[in-house]
């Protein structure tokens, strides 16, 4: 069994509508039942199109009910996957920037001294060397704590004082081992009582590059899950995340009570929704693993996110009525869609047909018509029954797209100012570099300015996210790039005085400098951010000089928003508050222009199509932009393509059309009526002989004006060919017919004759009504002008779409003049 099939119970809305389309696959089959008994004779010519129509009506159910259950399962899938795939994307993000600064960290020169120093030495340097440590964790507070060890596992120096004086924890020959960073996460000495830890580990190496220790970063890894499970999950929602390892033991959880840690769960294959049985309950979930960045692929775990069957398909995203209008390219809508309009345009066809018929069969007419009075009603009944179920079916489909573009919106500014955290925590760790203080509180020379360079560098090619760093003095002149620029010599230049007066006027080591996002000499004249922190002398806090990295804001901002489209069709850029875009996944976005979409959710027309757009604020993350008083006013707009733009979508035959009372019953005119383009148009029922599908409509060489062509059609002595006029050629229709549309109206040359001598093609039929002299009034000669083939205006009760109640009726000696045919028929013979 299909997994749609087996979770079609829990649907209830499906299992709604597949209840009523079944009531109304019995309605017809009583129809057609009871048809075929009370009057067969008169019968005969629909039946067979009433028995077409509830095969076609069952087949349309079983794909419609299939299609929303589809739906209604990919709907939830999205969910749960967008959860689990934002869960660990954004934690593998973050780690990656853990294994550089273990890294960078164990190369410190106060470290480095502190570890080779003996034990004496280190007893008088530990209380500095604390404090050193202190300052790494105040800006990096990812980590609950930083230590070193010596190689034998002797802790040297550590932030908390959790008792330990030997470690055996293996991470330490490994890193003694290794000539990188090494990660682990199990239960250790180094964080007693704490469970499982995150550690990163890398070797201190002295300058004849022998091992003196070890550095150990401790990851506040469940306080940052929670940090990431709040951000990736709606409040509210009945969504459980679960962080996994490869034999599916759950490492950590949204909700332990709910999900423990330790247990064990089943995993579907990546990426596919699938149903988990836990603690004797029955669950959706989808299971991801990371996609890696660039090219790591963090600790090796995955992320489940599962959600009960007894909720799971409760919710759903209401977008409302008011976008009944948006195309969706969704194959499988347009195709039930398509199919939905067939049956009901060959529906509208029999009944206008049934009613021609009995318009001509006298006294037998009354039982025919009260036949298709039925099937009228039947009728009503399945399109609205039919249009509710689409209605829902597109809801869904509509609701999907804006939720995802809402949740790509909230991933990209959450990339974003997680990314930019560390830019913050990095030029403020490296102000306090001993070497950048040495070198800079003495006068310049070939030799320090060296070191400096080389200490850049160094710093650059570890983190690569930054076009260059730059070192300047306290007269705010460069001292020192790590790469210089291409277009000029940076080295003895100065940096702009108000990047230096902003640098300059920090309060202590806590605080930093961002420039605006604009094009700098530092970028070689591209728009980025330049980040700022004072160097200040050991003995005391004046500042001495300062740093400033210059990010790759169109290298690292360009690859964020990839990441977050990845294949879908649309948009996705950062702008600023007042609209500009700061970077785009589209070109034809550069930085600085407007965006068309102000980051308002709604649905926008752009470029000829229909998008669903969100934006979402950059509002922070730790004490970045929250704590700090800084804010850059950048907003994360997503934009999804939703389908092409159309004309109105809603069909005139949805509305009801009834004839206005009549005070002399005697007086009747029946007219058949009809639909070109926007328009409603009616002829005399007796100037009607047929309403036929278009198929087998030959276009004839060289037709001109209104003929468009050729069409086989019966006739009194056996099948005859009659010309076809273009009904949107005579009424002068600007804009081509939808697909859907085409029926062709077979007409006498005379009302009253059964001889088929030429047809009309229209967009499709409506009804037949009675309608009294009163309401049809003769077109004015001015009028009448404009437009040769109306005679005369109907009044008739109309609601619903295109509810005006007036009809053209067309002048029949008009329309076969148009033909060549001389007729005297006037419409009071008719």
């Amino acid at each position: 069994m299909a997994l749609v099939d087996e979770l079609l119970p829990h649907m209830r809305r499906v299992v709604n509508v597949d209840r009523d389309l079944h009531d109304l696959s019995l309605l017809w089959q009583m129809i057609e039942a009871s048809s075929a008994i009370s009057c067969p004779e008169q019968a005969d010519t629909i039946l067979p199109t009433l028995s077409q129509t509830r095969e076609n009506f069952a087949g349309l159910q079983a794909r419609l009910v299939q299609q929303l259950s589809e739906e209604h399962l990919a709907e939830v899938g999205d969910e749960l996957a967008s959860v689990a795939q934002c869960t660990i994307d954004i934690l593998v993000r973050n780690l990656f920037e853990r294994t550089a600064d273990v890294g960078f960290l164990a190369i410190d020169d106060d470290l480095r001294a502190f570890c080779v120093a003996d034990p004496g030495t280190q007893a008088a340097l530990r209380p500095a060397m604390e404090q050193r440590l202190r300052e790494y964790r105040a800006k990096y507070t990812v980590y609950d704590d930083v230590m070193a060890l010596a190689p034998d596992g002797q802790l040297l120096v550590r932030l908390t004082d959790e008792p330990l004086s030997l470690s055996h924890d293996p991470i330490v020959s490994q890193a003694l081992q290794a000539g990188a960073y090494v990660e682990r996460y199990a239960a250790s000495d180094l964080a007693q009582g704490a469970g499982a830890a995150l550690l990163y580990a890398h070797r201190i190496l002295d300058e004849a590059g022998q091992a003196v220790g070890v550095l150990v970063l401790r990851f506040r890894c469940a306080d940052e899950l929670r940090r990431i499970f709040s951000s990736v999950s709606d409040k509210g929602s009945h969504i459980a995340i679960a962080l996994i390892d490869d034999e599916g033991q759950v490492l950590l959880s949204s909700d332990e009570a709910h999900v423990p840690l330790g247990a064990r769960l089943e995993c579907s294959s990546a990426n596919q929704v699938g149903v988990t049985v836990f603690a004797g309950r029955e669950y959706l979930s989808v299971t991801c693993p990371t996609r890696g960045y660039q090219g790591y692929g963090g600790p090796g775990w995955r992320a489940q996110a599962m959600v009960s069957l007894l909720t799971a398909f409760r919710g759903g995203h209401d977008v409302g009525d008011a976008h009944e209008n948006v195309a969706l390219d969704n194959e499988h809508l347009q195709r039930i869609q398509s199919d939905v309009e067939a049956i009901n345009r060959n529906l509208r066809r029999v009944v206008w047909n049934g009613r021609l018929t009995a318009g001509s069969r006298g006294g037998s007419q009354a039982q025919l018509k009260a036949v298709l009075a039925q099937v009228n009603i039947a009728g009503a009944r399945t399109r609205d029954r039919v249009a509710h179920a689409i209605g829902d079916l597109y809801r869904t489909a509509l609701g999907r797209a804006r939720h995802q573009a809402r949740e790509l919106a909230r991933l990209a500014a959450d990339v974003m100012d997680r990314n930019l955290y560390e830019r913050a925590n990095d030029c403020r760790w490296w102000a306090l570099s001993p070497v950048l203080q040495r070198t800079l509180a003495q006068p310049a020379s070939p030799e320090a300015d060296r070191a400096l360079v080389n200490v850049l560098q160094t710093i650059n090619g570890l983190y690569t996210v930054y076009t260059r760093l730059v070192a300047f003095d306290a007269e705010g002149v460069i001292r020192a790039v790590s790469v210089e620029s291409s277009l000029a010599p940076l080295t003895g230049t100065r940096i702009d005085p108000a990047l230096c007066k902003a640098t300059f006027g920090l309060a202590d080591s806590q605080r930093y400098a961002v420039s605006a996002f604009e094009p700098s000499p530092l970028s070689d004249g591209t728009p980025t951010y330049v980040y700022l922190a004072a160097v200040r002398a050991p003995e005391h806090a004046r500042p001495i000089g300062g740093i400033a990295i210059v990010f790759n804001a169109e290298r690292e901002f360009q690859a964020m928003l990839a990441d977050v489209m990845g294949e879908r069709t649309g948009v996705a850029a950062f702008v600023d508050a007042q609209g500009r875009v700061v970077a785009s996944s589209d070109g034809r976005y550069p930085v600085g222009v407007s965006m068309p979409f102000d980051g308002t959710e709604a649905i926008v027309e752009h470029d000829g199509a229909h998008l669903t757009a969100a934006g979402v604020e950059a509002s922070g993350y730790r004490e970045f932009k929250l704590g700090d008083g800084y804010s850059n006013g950048i907003r994360a707009v997503v934009a999804l393509r939703l389908g092409t733009l159309e004309r109105r979508r809603t069909s005139l035959q949805d509305a009801v059309i009834k004839a206005l009372p009549t005070a002399n019953r005697q007086q009747l005119n029946e007219l058949a009526l009809f639909q070109i383009g926007a328009c409603r148009y009616a002829l005399p029922l007796n100037a009607v002989l047929d309403a036929r599908s278009p198929q087998g409509l030959v276009r004839t060489p060289g037709s001109q004006g209104a003929l468009i062509g050729l069409l086989e059609v019966p006739g009194e002595h056996g099948t005859v060919l009659v010309p076809v006029l273009c009904g949107r050629k005579l009424t002068h229709v600007p804009y081509p017919a939808r697909a859907t549309d085409g029926v062709v109206l077979v007409m006498p040359a005379l009302p009253g004759q059964r001889q088929p001598a030429f047809a009309l093609k229209v967009d499709d039929v409506s009804t037949v009504v009675e309608v009294g002299d009163e309401h049809i009034q003769p077109m004015a000669g001015d009028w009448r002008g404009q437009n040769r083939l109306v005679s005369s205006i109907v009044r008739v009760d109309i609601s619903g779409p295109g509810a005006q109640s007036l009809i053209q009726l067309i002048d029949v000696e008009a329309l076969a003049q148009q033909m060549g045919f001389a007729t005297p028929a006037r419409l009071a013979s008719a």
